[in-house]
């Protein structure tokens, strides 16, 4: 029995069923619940949700008219320790300070614009983990493919090894060709080693990453060629700024303390039998605004202000150019395929040819071995590059801002 490269096609045919069987089977967790599990795992998300229960109890403060602690306050004056006649005095006071209406929509404009920055900053965290996980899944699916074409490649090495060591044996072929078969073999299995270490490391980044025991099967995404509607990044930017001009209104409108209101009871008696009055009152304190008060507030928010729109700015030219150069990536990538796979062609016929030469005598082993590894490698190469292939697209997405 001659070795030939049947026995390689068959190799290959039986991979490519296997990944056609994976394709064909539902996984458990796809992409998009992937990257909600992520997402519920991250730190800063929970950090960022959190938050919310801040912004709202800011809304609901900024709403009230009252802008601090109510003060409740009693006081009596008698002439006991001086002329004894029995005169008493009492008084009971009751204020807080209020907002007015100026600096009360001011407050609640900031409150809001506040709370809209938030919910922009969560989304683009979002979107960050979301490329995280897409590098992170199509990194196992590159070592996982070189796991798979190492396996192949040691197989078909095994069984060339036997035959070889057969016709050896027969006295067909010379005990360094034995010998020569063997150690390619011993480097194949060291091979497969090294590349299943580098796929259980980047399978256990993910799992790490995610907390799913399951990994989907890598399917390049559906690409929809334009931008979301808005880019988490341009909302998070055109917030920020929102935000920071709502500071700076605030800061405008707000120049002194909130005045203070108070309603007073007050009770009278008159000394030696006198008469017994009691009034109400009321009293109001307008602390008196000035320029050295504000001006560090107005500074720091006229700072914010600027540094907003110019990372707006920013935000939009670095969108535009991540998108091109998304889209340039994958056209060269899809190029790259289009050569690995002439290139893998050529090398299977070229190795078919070698196989043919070796079994009628034409051909040594080392010329057959060194197709083969020809062989191996532009099969590897070809495999990777679709790898390539399905990360340019899952990087356009990211570059657009869709999150599946």
């Amino acid at each position: 029995m001659h070795i030939s490269i049947t026995s390689r096609m068959l190799f290959a045919a039986m991979a490519t069923l296997a990944a056609s069987s994976a394709l064909s089977q539902p996984t458990k967790i796809g992409l998009r619940e992937a990257i909600e599990a992520a997402w519920q795992r991250s730190p800063e998300a929970r950090s960022l949700e959190a938050k919310r229960e801040e912004m709202l109890a800011g809304r609901d403060a900024a709403s009230t008219w009252v802008a601090g602690s109510p003060v409740l306050g009693l006081s009596q004056r008698s002439d006991r320790w001086t002329e004894r006649n029995g005169a008493k005095e009492s008084e009971l006071t009751l204020s807080a300070p209020v907002w007015l209406p100026s600096h009360k929509s001011a407050r609640e404009a900031l409150a809001q614009s506040s709370s809209e920055d938030l919910e922009a900053q969560i989304a683009l965290a979002k979107l960050a983990l979301a490329g995280t996980v897409r590098e992170r899944l199509w990194e196992v699916a590159a070592t996982r493919e070189a796991l798979a074409e190492a396996r192949d490649h040691q197989k078909h090495l095994e069984a060339l090894s036997n035959e070889v060591l057969r016709r050896v044996q027969a006295g067909d072929l010379a005990r360094s060709d034995g010998m020569l078969a063997q150690q390619e073999v011993l480097a194949a299995q060291g091979a497969v080693a090294t590349a299943r270490s580098k796929e259980q490391e980047a399978s256990t980044r993910y799992r790490v990453l995610t907390g799913q025991p399951d990994i989907p099967v890598p399917v390049p995404e559906v690409l929809d060629g334009e931008r979301a509607s808005r880019h988490p990044r341009e909302t998070a930017a055109a917030t920020s700024l929102q935000k920071a001009k709502a500071t700076l209104k605030a800061a405008d409108a707000i120049r002194s303390e909130p005045p203070t209101i108070g309603l007073l009871m007050r009770r009278d008696q008159g000394g030696t039998g006198g008469d017994t009055s009691r009034t109400i009152g009321f009293s109001i304190q307008i602390p008196i605004g000035t320029g050295a008060r504000n001006r560090p507030l107005e500074a720091a928010a006229r700072t914010q202000n600027e540094t907003a729109i110019a990372e707006l700015a920013q935000a939009e030219a670095i969108l535009m150019a991540d998108g091109e150069l998304a889209k340039q990536q994958l056209e060269s990538t899809q190029e790259a395929l289009s050569h690995a796979s002439s290139r893998a062609a050529i090398a299977r016929e070229h190795l078919s040819l070698i196989d043919k030469a070796f079994r009628a005598g034409e051909r040594g082993l080392a010329d057959l071995l060194r197709a083969e590894a020809l062989a191996h490698e532009a099969d590897s190469a070809e495999r990777q590059q679709k790898v390539a292939v399905g990360l340019a697209h899952a990087r356009l997405n990211q570059a657009l801002g869709i999150i599946p």
